[in-house]
């Protein structure tokens, strides 16, 4: 009898996990990749890779010398965005939340494009000089968004109970990895200022 009432009430703790939305999630987020990278490839007007921005010594990262935008969306954003839809699926998100959430999508998208057009953001691949903006660049925009305010509302999933269980873990995992990936980042310099000589 105690077993059985254990199981019930650990039941209420749980949230099934779906293979299938999992495998969804990877691919459409690695075609989404795969597209940034196939638009930078074929971007002749920037610069090469790892040159010297001029007035500084500093080079210019591509995609693929990032640390966020390689392992950690590939891996991290899939996870997190992996419980968000797990979140969407099991009908936890009313009309309120998706108007909230595509308002946040917008405005965090256009808060960072603000950020690195600014004047102390260090020239890449998605925003080669001050006040400009690549195709790349543009790509970019909604696909942090997205992961962001996705990333926000799995959290705040967690503090009303919604997200719990193999769900939680997925997306935890995920926000623990992309984290680790953002600390590589800091310490590899990647993410400094413009610093002109």
């Amino acid at each position: 009898m105690l077993s059985g009432s254990l199981t019930t009430f650990l039941e209420g703790f749980t949230m099934d996990f779906s293979w299938t939305i999992l495998l969804v999630v990877v691919l459409v987020n690695s075609l989404w990749m795969a597209a940034m990278f196939a638009t930078q490839q074929l971007d002749k007007s920037l610069p090469p890779r790892n040159s010297v921005i001029p007035g500084t010594n500093q080079k210019f990262l591509y995609f693929q010398d990032f640390w966020t935008m390689t392992w950690g969306d590939a891996i991290g954003v899939a996870l997190i965005n992996t419980a968000f839809v797990h979140l969407a699926v099991n009908g936890c998100l009313g009309v309120g939340h998706w108007l909230v959430f595509a308002t946040l999508v917008i405005a965090f998208s256009l808060g960072f494009a603000k950020m690195c057009m600014g004047q102390n953001h260090k020239p890449d691949m998605g925003f080669p000089a001050t006040g400009e903006i690549s195709p790349i660049g543009i790509l970019h925009l909604p696909y942090f968004g997205f992961g962001m305010v996705a990333g926000a509302f799995c959290i705040s999933f967690v503090f009303t109970g919604d997200l719990r269980g193999p769900v939680f873990y997925v997306g935890f995992g995920g926000a623990a990895f992309y984290a680790l990936c953002f600390v590589a980042e800091v310490k590899s310099g990647n993410f400094d200022p413009l610093k002109i000589i």
